[in-house]
């Protein structure tokens, strides 16, 4: 039974699948609905990792185990108290299958051998490249009946080519199609630093174009960062290569930038001024979010899960729209919100100290939290699991 529960962990197959319902829900959302097959799935893996645990699975304890199992609780808990404050239960379930459940997936990886978690790796860069290469075809060819696709969830706010042209949005959103391409850098860094096959450097250069695609902010911003962040690795920290290679490389990349800046003028201005923006956004949304911290219900326990988050609107006046940290401390209070940052200063130390096994998690967590200052990154099922699955990668490869 146990050899049973190992070869067929639903968490590896979980991108894959949840990528072919959203490109099948093109046919139609009445009958195919992606959030609906996205909470089987995550219930699933979160059933997967209960009866791998009672099968003792688990053999290693870890002090990171008690942390996180008493985040998982209180978000789950939390739920009290998001219905006692006059929230629906609906909202509360809804945050359950996108943000609580996901975590189980940290269980999931805690220890998944080494073999299962870069299959896990594999199966996602391949799930998002292909999502992201359809969304290139359709972004391109621009079909009234994928205009109208977007249209009804409301992705574009009109049904026509120039407004869905802003922004590339392929199946899942432009949000997701900014963050997943990174995430599948960084993945793919793995598989570059450890020299298996160079069809990954391919897969990180993809990615990267992806992200841009996106027209997110964050998302570009964490792209060069990663950008960096490998360079920094591959030349610095494990010196792989001669440095004589960086500073070509920094030549390559002027030349190019040049080139793209004299071709595509249009396009490169309108990254940059993005790109500039940024500070600006972040102070546009600080009202937001200071707004719903002044009129929390309780500053210890906070409003509950889900209690200030779209699911929201209608019933709460002060939602955050784009701030997962805000958003955060507002439904967790200073109770959870300290529980999550010890977490997370825990992982990140781990990280750091085992850079050689987990520089790719290590990222995907740094990123996560920064791209998450400005967007509800932590509150998408297509997103927190692989936040969680990083994790417990990080904590499972500590060697001290």
């Amino acid at each position: 039974m146990t050899e049973l529960c190992k070869k067929y962990n639903p968490t590896v197959y979980y991108y894959p699948a949840i990528m072919i319902v959203y490109l099948a829900s093109l046919i139609s959302l009445d009958l195919i609905h992606p959030g609906i097959a996205s909470a089987l799935f995550v219930t699933a893996s979160a059933f997967y990792c209960i009866l791998a645990g009672k099968l003792k699975i688990y053999k290693k304890k870890n002090p990171a185990d008690i942390v996180m199992g008493v985040w998982l609780i209180y978000n789950l808990l939390s739920g009290i108290w998001t219905v006692g404050y006059g929230m629906p239960l609906s909202v509360y379930l809804g945050e359950l299958f996108s943000t609580a459940l996901p975590m189980f997936f940290y269980f999931a990886a805690r220890e998944t051998d080494e073999e299962t978690k870069e299959k896990f790796f594999r199966y996602f860069i391949w799930a998002v490249t292909l999502i992201g290469i359809a969304g290139v075809i359709l972004f391109i060819t621009a079909p009234q009946f994928y205009i109208d696709y977007l249209y009804r969830l409301e992705y574009v706010s009109k049904a026509d080519v120039s407004t869905m042209r802003v922004r590339m949005h392929s199946v899942i959103g432009s949000t997701l199609m900014g963050y997943l391409p990174v995430v599948a850098m960084l993945f793919s860094e793995h598989f570059i630093l450890s020299c298996k096959k160079k069809i990954y450097i391919v897969f990180f250069f993809l990615n990267c174009f992806l992200a841009f695609m996106s027209n997110q902010r964050a998302a570009m911003v964490a792209a060069i960062l990663v950008v960096v962040y490998i360079n920094y690795l591959i030349f610095f920290t494990f010196r792989l290569f001669d440095k004589k290679y960086f500073f070509m490389e920094i030549g390559a990349f002027a030349v190019l930038l040049v080139g793209l800046a004299a071709v595509f003028h249009g396009a490169f201005m309108k990254v940059y001024y993005r790109l500039v923006s940024l500070p600006g956004a972040v102070g546009q949304r600080s009202d937001q979010w200071i707004g719903a911290a002044n009129n929390m219900k309780n500053i210890w326990l906070g409003n509950g899960l889900g209690a200030n988050g779209h699911r929201a609107i209608g019933l709460q006046e002060h939602l955050i729209a784009d701030g997962g940290l805000a958003k955060l401390y507002c439904e967790m209070g200073i109770l959870g919100t300290s529980i999550f940052i010890f977490l997370m200063i825990v992982i990140i130390k781990r990280g750091f100290r085992n850079l050689r096994y987990s520089s790719a998690e290590t990222g995907i967590v740094i990123m996560t939290l920064l791209v998450s200052i400005g967007s509800n990154m932590m509150s998408f099922a297509l997103a927190v699991p692989v936040l969680y699955f990083a994790v417990g990668c990080i904590v499972d490869r500590d060697r001290q």
